[in-house]
């Protein structure tokens, strides 16, 4: 049975293609010989930024391999969170939400990145990311086991405020599901939330709510 293709066979076969020696390919990319060595050879993790140099030098648009990446290093392998974060940030630089979702499924069976996912989640929030962030903010609440946490009731907030650009029947959905956390965030929180879902239940002309 043949083998499905990986980024090291990609990487090997390109090197072959070009007639490169490792050491020409190495100064092209910027990796050092010996790391790009063991990386084709399986030895070693192949980092963020060593793809990007490795996709770059290749002449290939960014984010190529990041589907295989995703899948070679947080589906197939244990997720290790040193790789997991740039990969997270990167895809959503690049608007790759598919990876991050795949991703997403795949590491939080245990519930182990549960708090970095969300501190992530808040760094895009605030840095106007808000597609990819979105993704992070619905997996850290399904995966949430304290219904009553104050983290819970901020991703759900969040995600209140994300959907209000969505559709109304969208965003109604949103604001009646986030109606049972209000008392639930910390204070600072609270009067602008009660603000933020008056104002949509006036833009929908709901007035009794």
């Amino acid at each position: 049975m043949k083998l499905a293709p990986t980024i090291r066979s990609h990487i090997e076969d390109y090197i072959k293609e070009k007639g490169y020696k490792l050491q020409q390919f190495s100064n092209t990319c910027g990796v050092n010989v010996g790391t790009l060595s063991a990386i084709i050879k399986g030895s070693r993790p192949l980092a963020m930024n060593q793809l990007d140099q490795i996709t770059s030098a290749m002449g290939l648009e960014k984010g190529h391999f990041y589907e295989m990446y995703s899948v070679e290093c947080f589906v197939e392998a244990a997720p290790h969170w040193r790789r997991l974060e740039p990969f997270l940030y990167r895809c959503a630089e690049l608007n790759k939400l598919g990876c991050i979702k795949k991703v997403i499924i795949s590491v939080t069976d245990d519930r182990s990145y549960i708090e970095e996912l969300f501190e992530v989640a808040e760094d895009l929030y605030n840095k106007g990311m808000k597609q990819a962030a979105f993704i992070l903010y619905e997996c850290v609440a399904e995966c949430e086991k304290y219904q009553h946490s104050e983290r819970l009731a901020l991703c759900q907030y969040r995600i209140f405020l994300l959907s209000c650009g969505s559709d109304q029947k969208i965003a109604m959905q949103a604001a009646t599901r986030f109606e049972l956390f209000v008392d639930r965030l910390e204070e600072e929180y609270q009067l602008d939330a009660l603000k933020d879902l008056a104002n949509l239940y006036s833009a929908l002309h709901n007035f009794d709510r």
